[in-house]
C-alpha cells in the first residue's frame, strides 16, 4: 500500500512538469493550485492549461527608427511618453548644405522653365518687330558702306586718294554687308519660330532641372526622422548636438500603446495544445493577476527561446513557438514587462 501511494505521488509530479512546459513551476504557478477541503491539503494544478513566459509589447510590436544618414543632431522635437501622429517630424539632423542645394536647384529650374516656355511660345510681336528693324538698319549701313567703297575706288583710280583709305572703305563695306546678312538670318529665324530640336533640348534641360530639385529635396528628407504611424514615443536618448552614426542603435522606439499584446514563448511540447481564440490569464513573477486576454495569432514556425527565466530547471536550447495574446484592459501593463501566461480551454475536457 505504501509503494502504491508513492507511485501515485510520482505520477502527479510528472503531470505537473508536463503542464508547466517542462521548465519547472515558476513562482506564478502558485495561483494555479486550489485549496481542497479543510485538512485536505492542496490539489494539483489544472494539467489542461499551458503556462509560458512572455513579454508585454505595444500592439503590432515596437518600431525602432533610425535616420537614413549619419550626422549631428540639430533638433529633437518629441520626448518619451509623447503621442505622435503619422508623418510627424521627430528629429532633424544638421541640414544647412542640403537647404542651400534646394535653393540653387529651384533657381536653375526657374531658368529652365523660362527658356522652355519661350521656345514653346515662340517670338512675340515686339521681338519680330525688333528683328525687322535691326535688319533694316544693318542693310542700310551696308548699302551706305558699299557706296563709300565704290567712291573710294574711283578716287583711287583718279589718283586723288591713298590706297589705304580705299582698302579701309572696302573692308568696312564687307563687314557691314556680313552684319546685314546676319540680321536677315536672325529675322527669318524669329519669323519661322524655334526649331523642333531646339524645343526638345529645352524640354530635356527642364526635366534635368526638375530631377536635380527632386534629388536635393530627397537629400533634405534624409536628414529628418518621421513617425511611420500614430503611436507613442517609448524610447528617446539622443540630445541636440550629439553625433548620430548609423548602426544598431535607433534614434527612437515607437509603439501603439492604445492596445497591448503579449508575446508568449510556448515550449514545443505544449505548442500543439494552444489554439487561436483560447483565453489567457496573465500573472506577474510574484503571482499577482494582471489582466486577461485571448490568443489571436500563432507564429508559423518554431524558433529559439529569446526570454530568459530564473527557473533552475529551464532549458535554454528548447524550441518554442511564439503565441500572441491580445490583452483586455491595458492600464496595468507596461511595454517590456515580463509576465507569465496561462492559456488553455475554459474548462477541462469531459472525462470518459
Amino acid at each position: 500500500m505504501r509503494k502504491t501511494h508513492r507511485l501515485g505521488v510520482a505520477a502527479a509530479g510528472v503531470l505537473g512538469l508536463l503542464a508547466s512546459g517542462c521548465h519547472g513551476p515558476p513562482p506564478v504557478e502558485r495561483d494555479s493550485v486550489v485549496s481542497g477541503p479543510a485538512g485536505g491539503g492542496v490539489q494539483p494544478m489544472d494539467v489542461h492549461r499551458v503556462v509560458a513566459p512572455g513579454i508585454v509589447e505595444p500592439w503590432g510590436g515596437a518600431v525602432e527608427l533610425a535616420a537614413q544618414e549619419s550626422g549631428r543632431v540639430a533638433e529633437v522635437l518629441v520626448h518619451e511618453g509623447q503621442p505622435v501622429t503619422q508623418g510627424e517630424v521627430l528629429a532633424r539632423l544638421e541640414d544647412e548644405a542640403q537647404r542651400h542645394a534646394i535653393t540653387l536647384a529651384r533657381a536653375e529650374l526657374a531658368e529652365a522653365e523660362a527658356v522652355a516656355e519661350r521656345y514653346q511660345r515662340g517670338a512675340t510681336s515686339e521681338e519680330r518687330a525688333q528683328a525687322r528693324a535691326e535688319h533694316e538698319a544693318a542693310a542700310s549701313r551696308a548699302k551706305q558702306a558699299a557706296v563709300d567703297a565704290a567712291r573710294a575706288l574711283r578716287l583711287k583710280a583718279a589718283g586723288t586718294t591713298a590706297a589705304a583709305d580705299t582698302e579701309r572703305a572696302t573692308s568696312e563695306a564687307r563687314a557691314l554687308e556680313a552684319a546685314a546678312l546676319a540680321a536677315e538670318a536672325k529675322r527669318q529665324a524669329i519669323e519661322r519660330g524655334p526649331r523642333r530640336e531646339d524645343r526638345k533640348v529645352a524640354q530635356e534641360r527642364l526635366q534635368a532641372a526638375r530631377a536635380r530639385l527632386r534629388q536635393a529635396e530627397a537629400a533634405l528628407a534624409r536628414r529628418q526622422v518621421l513617425a511611420p504611424l500614430a503611436a507613442t514615443v517609448l524610447w528617446s536618448r539622443f540630445q541636440p548636438g550629439e553625433l548620430y552614426t548609423q548602426g544598431p542603435q535607433a534614434l527612437f522606439v515607437l509603439g501603439d500603446t492604445s492596445r497591448m499584446q503579449v508575446r508568449l514563448e510556448v515550449d514545443e511540447i505544449d505548442a500543439p495544445r494552444v489554439e487561436v481564440g483560447m483565453p489567457c490569464v496573465l500573472y506577474t513573477d510574484g503571482g499577482a493577476r494582471l489582466a486577461e486576454g485571448r490568443v489571436v495569432r500563432l507564429a508559423p514556425i518554431m524558433g529559439r527561446r529569446g526570454l530568459t527565466t530564473e527557473t533552475p530547471t529551464a532549458r535554454a536550447d528548447v524550441r518554442i513557438r511564439e503565441v500572441f495574446v491580445e490583452v483586455q484592459g491595458t492600464a496595468s501593463l507596461v511595454p517590456g514587462q515580463r509576465v507569465w501566461g496561462h492559456t488553455g480551454p475554459l474548462s477541462p475536457p469531459a472525462q470518459g
